[in-house]
């Protein structure tokens, strides 16, 4: 399998230390990593440098062997950060308008929906669920109904890549089993390469192939079901 994001000496400060450093490691194409650590290991902080938000302080990331700074082709990747809804809740948005601003880039802020786009979004909606709900506010709807939506949004482009901050946040049990199940079927049936930040392994081990965990750099990278039996030998905090 081709090698589409590779780390190499990848760190960050805040000003008060290192968060993480000297992280290497290459991700091959139709990956699901599940990103893991206790609070503060620095999880959220390596998807938003994936997703070029966050610069490094050192170190360098790398999509299909081209510098982050110089990839220009981020159509590839879809990125849902942690609790995206909270900034959306009060704003009169409908579910289907959400997923529409998923068409939207730097280079085509006044794009119009064409018949291919309509079609795609039709497709989305049925695909996650969403038929129903498409003329409801996005506050309206449960967390696990947002999170859906949010995820018809980063698919609306067909990314090759997905970058999902704690994609489980605020859903309750059911709605993560479900959650993780079509996530699951993303990776499986459309090859779409996924790295997740979870604190739910126990949930996300089904899902995922691989797990990374950061523990002031790699603490363990390797098959996700040998992660538990490197906390149960180590001791490390993964939740």
């Amino acid at each position: 399998m081709e090698k589409i994001i590779r780390i190499e000496n990848l760190g960050f400060d805040y000003g008060e230390g290192w968060v993480f450093h000297k992280l290497n490691l290459e991700i091959e194409q139709g990956d699901f990593v599940a990103v893991i650590g206790a609070n503060g290991a620095g999880k959220s902080t390596l998807l938003k440098m994936l997703a070029h938000v966050t610069q490094p302080t050192q170190g360098d990331i790398y999509y299909y062997g081209v510098p982050v700074e110089k990839f220009d082709n981020w159509e590839k990747i879809g990125y849902v950060p942690q609790n995206p809804a909270k900034q959306q809740r009060d704003f009169p948005i409908s579910v289907r308008e959400v997923i529409e601003l998923g068409l939207l880039n730097k280079a085509s802020l006044l794009h119009r929906p064409n018949q291919a786009d309509r079609q795609r979004l039709e497709e989305l909606l049925k695909y996650f669920d969403l038929q129903d709900l498409q003329h409801r506010k996005i506050g309206e709807l449960s967390g696990g109904q947002q999170q859906r939506v949010f995820l018809a949004r980063a698919m609306v482009k067909q990314p090759e890549i997905l970058l999902l901050d704690e994609p489980a946040t605020g859903v309750d049990t059911a709605a993560k089993v479900a959650l993780y199940a079509m996530l699951k079927r993303i990776n499986r049936e459309q090859g779409v390469t996924i790295v997740m930040v979870s604190h739910d392994l126990d949930l996300a081990a089904d899902a995922a192939r691989n797990a990374l965990c950061l523990d002031h750099g790699i603490c363990f990278w390797g098959e996700v079901h040998a992660a538990f039996k490197h906390h149960h030998r180590h001791g490390y905090f993964y939740r």
